[in-house]
Order: structure tokens, then sequence, then C-alpha cells
């Protein structure tokens, strides 16, 4: 039976790290061991929300390495593809990663920087030909350190998705079509972590910090699923991992240790529910087909600015993805190169491959107070 802990976190991380791991009585590190750390850091800002792993989880999982007899610790990432490419690093030194690593003696490292294996013909869901980093193969032991989070196209996205990271950046988009659910697991059977953790301290709408722990990715991405409301039947990655023999998505096949999981569940809104709540005139099309290049940056500008209250003041149709079918009777808004038409006169359009979020952000402004 796979072995899954859940642990409260107060105020020493350090401590909350060592019981998660000990708790399961299954060593992660050994004296010697090269050891990579692959946390969640998507964008170039300070962290202060619940969308990347928290510097403090990655200073204490660094911490317990070298305690544990680690000869080489390595935080490593590949951060999302709708960071612009020249910006990469600043996912580092812009959220204080590289202080960290500095203060431990250890290495941190911009995956796109070094080399990658190429894999080709894998499967008929990925794309003929990908890149993975070599960190991700070549270190004894490989720590994934996912955050708790929802996804608007694979409902979450915890330690399964949190391996995309390990892509080459230009590889990335391409994982999205035809079925980023299957690709994820495709990829998973290639990137094997040692061990998972979800950090689900910044969560927002929980309400006691927490871990989430195991050696068994899809059945830790069960139980944080469960933990958010979420069925994880209705998950396809966990669904479609259990179903490739990668883990157990099962929970009454998995020994959850620690804290009790009926206790701590709450129910999160999917982006999906609160764009609907914020925005009852918007319609988004092509959503299935479009990248995390264009996704995250408008997902990410709409539901802060349905925090800030904004309303749309006429129905607005946003479309991603090819051949957009456009319609004279509704305001529209083009969002990436993909979504290009010819008669510009039909609609306004954020161009690039990723579009700049601040651009994004500015016409989204624009369209609702038309």
């Amino acid at each position: 039976m796979s072995k899954v802990s859940i642990t409260k976190v107060h105020n020493d991380f350090y401590e909350a790290v060592t019981k998660a791991i000990d708790s399961l009585g299954e060593p992660v590190v050994v004296p010697g061991d090269c050891v990579l750390i692959k946390p969640n850091l998507v964008r170039t800002i300070a962290i202060s929300d619940s969308d990347m792993t928290s510097p403090g989880i990655i200073e204490a999982v660094a911490r317990c390495c070298l305690d544990w007899g680690a000869a080489r610790v390595i935080i490593g990432e590949g951060p999302s593809y709708y960071q612009p490419k020249s910006r990469l690093k600043e996912c580092f030194t812009h959220t204080g990663v590289n202080k960290i690593a500095e203060r431990l003696g250890i290495e941190w490292v911009l995956f796109d920087d070094h080399s990658y294996r190429t894999f080709r013909k894998i499967a008929d869901c990925t794309p003929d030909e990908f890149r993975v980093t070599e960190y991700a193969f070549t270190c004894d032991k490989f720590i994934n350190l996912p955050v708790l989070k929802t996804h608007y196209m694979t409902t979450v996205t915890l330690a399964m998705k949190n391996l995309k990271g390990c892509l080459k950046w230009e590889d990335k988009p391409r994982f999205h079509s035809p079925d980023l659910n299957r690709a994820i697991v495709e990829l998973c059977k290639i990137v094997r972590p040692t061990f998972n953790i979800i950090d689900a301290t910044t969560w927002k709408q929980g309400s006691e910090k927490l871990l989430i722990a195991g050696s068994d990715i899809v059945a830790v991405d069960a139980v944080g699923s469960a933990l958010m409301g979420i069925d994880p039947g209705g998950v396809q990655t966990v669904s479609l991992g259990a179903m490739a023999g990668l883990g157990q998505g099962n929970l009454a096949q998995i020994d959850i240790i620690g804290e009790e999981l009926k206790r701590l569940k709450f129910k999160i809104k999917l982006p999906q529910e609160q764009l609907r709540q914020s925005f009852p005139q918007l319609e988004i099309v092509g959503a299935d087909k479009a990248c995390s290049g264009c996704l995250i940056p408008l997902l990410s500008s709409l539901l802060l600015l349905g925090e800030r209250g904004m309303k749309l003041q006429e129905p607005l149709t946003i479309c991603l993805g090819k051949n957009p079918d456009l319609s004279e009777n509704r305001a529209w808004l083009l969002v990436g190169d993909c979504a290009e038409v010819n008669d510009k006169r039909r609609a306004n359009q954020v161009g690039g491959c990723p579009p700049a979020r601040e651009e994004l952000l500015n016409s989204l402004i624009q369209a609702m107070g038309r």
C-alpha cells in the first residue's frame, strides 16, 4: 500500500519537512548523494501568494539534504514558457532562491543553460521530439517540490505536472497538443522523482499550512486533489497515471499518515468557476488548443482583475489558438500569435509567443472599459 504523509507546518519549516519525511520511514537521502531539488518557480516577482513553492520550504528541504549527508545539492528549475527566455534566471534571483543557495553553499541551475537529453517518437500524445534536462537522470536523488494549486486545463497542477519544468523552454508549449494530460503521464514515465513534497503552506483557501509527502507521485497527487475537495478519480493525470502503473490513485488504497484528510478538506473554486462568477459575460474559446504561454498570463490577469472588482460592460469573447471563428455581433480579443487573422479591423489582438503579460493586462482593462 502506498503511503502519504500530511504534516502541519507551524513556524519551523525545517522541523515540518523532517517530520513529513521521517513519518513515512523511507530514507530519502544517504551520505554521498547528489540531490536535485525541483521546486515550482514560474514568475520573476517575489513570492507573495500561492502559485510558487515557498522559499522557506525550498531552504528547509535543502538543509535536510545537507544534514543527511548529501555531497552535492542542486536547486534546479526550467520556468514556464510564458516567461520570456531572456528573463528565466530572474525566477531564481527575484524570488531569493539564489541567495538561499549562496547561504547554504549549494548550487542553483537554470536547466535551459545546461545539457538536455532528446527523446523521439515516445507516444502519439507527445511531440515527435522533445528534450528533458540531464539533471533529471544524472543526480542520485530527485526531490520534486511542487505547490498546491489548480489548473484550467488539467484541473490540478501538483507533483506530476511539476515535472513539465524539466522540459526545455521551447518544447513546453508543444506538450499541450493533442492531449496535455496524457503527455504529462508519458513524461512521468521518463522522469521518476525519488520523493515528492507538495507545498501547501501558502494556499489562500486552506485553513492550515500543510505538507503532503510521499515517494508515490500519483498517490501524492490524489491526496493533494482530495484536500482541495476535488475527486482524484476525476483528475485525468491521476487516473491515467494509475492506469499506467505509475502509482496508486485510489484513496482507499493509500495509507495516509499524520493529519486526518477528511478534517482538513476544503472546497476550492476552479479557475473556470472563478471566471464565471467574476465575468458572466466572458467567453473563452480555444483554451483546449492553447499552450501555457498564452493561457497562464491570460488567466492570471483575468483572476487579478476579478479580485479588483472589475466588470465587463458588454459581452466579450477571448480567442486563443489557430483559426478563430469571429462573429460581427460580439467584441473580441485575440491572444497570441496563433490566433492571428488577416482582417485586423474585426478584432483586437495581443500578439507574441508568448504574449507579454503587461500588454495583455492593459488590453483586458481597455476591453472592460468599453
